[in-house]
């Protein structure tokens, strides 16, 4: 899971260790914090590490001969008419500690850098499932998977493929898909949990929202919509596990394989296939991305009765 590191650096030291534990209370994955006396140890705190939020005291932003590196700064000022400049945003220092963090989470949420995803709180794992190998019981395993899940705690399997297999995997009409989701998403809703939970069907204890049907409607879903979507119910909803099903023609394929917790390959020892999952594994190095494969687990699958033989 990415990482952020949020760093608060201020003169007054008690002031600092109360919104250091306030902060703390709160269950968010992928947040380290930082506390620093004097910009001196920020500073060279970051020539180790990156700082991607920096809550730093106006008086020592002032003072500063070259600002502290960060991908986002604010400044606690005590006067609300003080101005940040210099790229910093202030923020007001005699206010609760909650309107401190909800005003830091509400300006992370803007960013547009693709590389960073929204800030939410959530307990909940992405579990990934793709394989550059096709027609060999991808979606029949990660069905499966999810119904085991399931046994244990709140699960949901969406299917991102271009093809799901409609009324074969997903018996019954839909009235909503998961493209309604995703407007729902974009909507900002309130209520978006309670939403997902009247539009999912049941296998088992699993819960799945119907795929979009149309190809033409999944590739027009944008990659920050598919980011957005997953944060979304990590966040609000009751799920422990998220099973994504991923194809090929979803936009963003790399970044969503990026954001999720642990990815299950489906592969079979046939040569064919074999050259495909080494191209497929050469490419991610080459772009980059060991990260996907540290955290994907291959699982072999059985050869069908009669597959691949000549009639």
């Amino acid at each position: 899971m990415y990482v952020k590191n949020i760093v608060i650096c201020d003169c007054e030291k008690q002031y600092a260790k109360n919104l250091l534990q306030i902060f703390s209370g709160k269950k968010v994955a992928g947040i380290r914090l930082y506390l620093f006396d004097t910009v001196e140890e920020a500073a060279e705190f970051s020539e180790k590490e990156t700082i991607h939020v920096l809550l730093i005291a106006g008086e020592y932003f002032q003072k500063l001969e070259s600002p502290i590196p960060a991908k986002t700064c604010f400044l606690l000022t005590r006067e609300l008419s003080e101005k940040a400049g210099a790229g910093g945003r202030e923020i007001y220092r005699y206010q609760s500690a909650e309107a401190i963090w909800n005003r830091m989470m509400e300006a992370e949420k803007q960013c547009i850098d693709k590389k960073y995803f929204p800030v939410e709180e959530t307990e909940g794992e992405l579990i990934g499932v793709y394989s550059p190998i096709h027609r060999i019981g991808k979606t029949r395993f990660a069905i499966e998977l999810g119904k085991r899940l399931a046994e244990k705690e709140p699960s949901i399997y969406l299917n991102l493929e271009e093809y799901s297999g409609g009324n074969l995997y997903f018996p019954g009409e839909q009235d909503q898909t998961l493209g309604d989701l995703l407007y729902y998403c974009s909507q900002e809703r309130k209520d978006f949990g309670l939403r997902i939970s009247s539009m999912t069907g049941q296998a088992g204890k699993l819960d799945y929202v119907y795929p979009i049907a149309c190809v033409q409607d999944l590739r027009a879903v944008e990659e920050r919509e598919w980011l957005t979507l997953l944060e979304c119910i990590l966040a609000q909803c009751v799920y422990g596990k998220v099973i994504l099903d991923l194809g090929d023609s979803i936009t963003g394929l790399y970044s969503i394989l990026m954001r999720c917790d642990t990815i299950y390959t489906p592969v079979i020892e046939e040569a064919a296939a074999l050259a495909k999952m080494s191209q497929y594994t050469e490419n991610l190095r080459k772009m980059g991305l060991e990260e996907v494969l540290e955290k994907t687990v291959q699982v072999k699958m059985r050869r069908k009765i009669g597959a691949g033989k000549k009639k």
